[in-house]
């Protein structure tokens, strides 16, 4: 199904038209201009700059639902009939501008709420069932007031990540390694810390990103998460800035990917 979606994203570039319409809980843009340009070097590797787009927004609590209202809103009504072809089918019906729509008959606007409810109840990216609200015990450095501002984020020693995920174990778990994924912005590791399962994000700098916007970019989304902290946001946990590559602790979830929620249709 993810390549299915690339087909039709990845000509002319349509993806673009996806990730600038992405915002977070905050109301700005997800993705800058440096993650255009990290979501375009993917081509040259041979990848699909979609799935990687799709990887990235499903590290928040996006819903199936979610995708679906930006393909359509963009036009994209193919893919989005992939998904759900009876949200396509309403947005094709109900035409009328805003400021008409109180001319619909009672149970036309009935349908379209459930529409909505019901595009909304499946996750793109599942959050464990029980959120852990407390914060982690850190076996690192002192909470953060550095580059990224004062944050209530554990500040963890770049060695002691590369302890407790096997030296960045690139193997896939399932082959007995801790590489759990990667996306427009690193590579993932699971990790364990203090009887808890961790993700472990780790940065890469890629052609056309440098390391100082690789740099840019951490510290954005450490203040980000500190200023959003919202509930359909994975929570970040920590992070770690005094090794070779910046890293993003995050809470573990069981099949949480967008390609894990996307395989389940």
């Amino acid at each position: 199904l993810m390549r299915r979606l690339a087909d039709f994203l990845d000509p002319q570039e349509g993806w673009k038209k996806l990730a600038v319409d992405i915002t977070d809980p905050s109301g700005e843009s997800r993705y800058s201009q440096m993650h255009i340009r990290r979501f375009e070097a993917f081509v040259q590797m041979g990848k699909s700059p979609t799935c990687e787009l799709l990887y990235d927004w499903g590290t928040t609590n996006c819903t199936v639902g979610d995708l679906v209202d930006l393909l359509i809103r963009n036009q994209f009504l193919a893919p989005a009939n992939l998904l759900l072809p009876e949200a396509v089918r309403m947005a094709q019906e109900v035409t009328l501008p805003l400021s008409s729509q109180e001319t619909l008959p009672i149970h036309e606007k009935q349908l379209a709420v459930q529409e909505k409810e019901v595009a909304s109840v499946k996750p793109v990216l599942a959050l464990s069932t029980e959120k852990q609200h407390s914060a982690p015990s850190c076996f690192s450095q002192e909470n953060s007031d550095s580059q990224s501002g004062t944050t209530d984020f554990c500040n963890f020693w770049f060695h002691d990540l590369e302890s407790i995920t096997n030296n960045f174990d690139a193997r896939p778990e399932s082959a007995g390694g801790n590489k759990l994924g990667e996306g427009g912005f690193g590579v993932v590791f699971k990790g364990y810390i203090n009887g808890r399962n961790v993700a472990v994000k780790k940065l890469v700098a890629m052609v056309d990103v440098s390391v100082q916007d690789l740099k840019q970019q951490f510290d954005q989304e450490i203040k980000m998460m500190a200023k959003c902290q919202h509930e359909n946001l994975v929570e970040l946990l920590g992070f770690s800035s005094d090794g070779a590559q910046p890293c993003l602790v995050y809470e573990y979830m069981p099949n949480g990917s967008l390609l894990d929620r996307l395989a389940c249709l």
